[in-house]
């Protein structure tokens, strides 16, 4: 769904686009009102969807942990084979031929 669908794109959308020196130019009044026409035209859940975007980017960011930092997994294995058995000979003389 594209902004062109929604009823309030033309209100919302300024008729060109300025830089950002020429809104550096701007006086502080100006601007607050500039933004006040935009936001007025704003539907009311885009308004409090970038309101709740405001108010989570004061809030310290989450600091993820690292695969590396977790413990590792304690994890029993079961023995293919008894140490010292004849299977066991076998297979790790087949493991020595496939390294060759």
């Amino acid at each position: 769904m594209s902004l062109r669908e929604f009823k309030w794109y033309k209100k919302y959308t300024p008729r060109r686009l300025q830089t950002l020196q020429q809104y550096m130019k701007m006086t502080k009044p100006a601007l607050i009102r500039k933004i006040m026409k935009t936001l007025r035209a704003m539907p009311k859940k885009k308004l409090a969807l970038a309101c709740y975007n405001l108010t989570k980017a004061k809030l310290p960011q989450l600091k993820t942990i690292k695969q590396k930092a977790l413990p590792k997994r304690k994890t029993k294995r079961k023995a293919r084979f008894k140490k010292g058995s004849p299977e066991a000979k076998r297979y790790m003389a087949k493991l020595r031929r496939m390294r060759k």
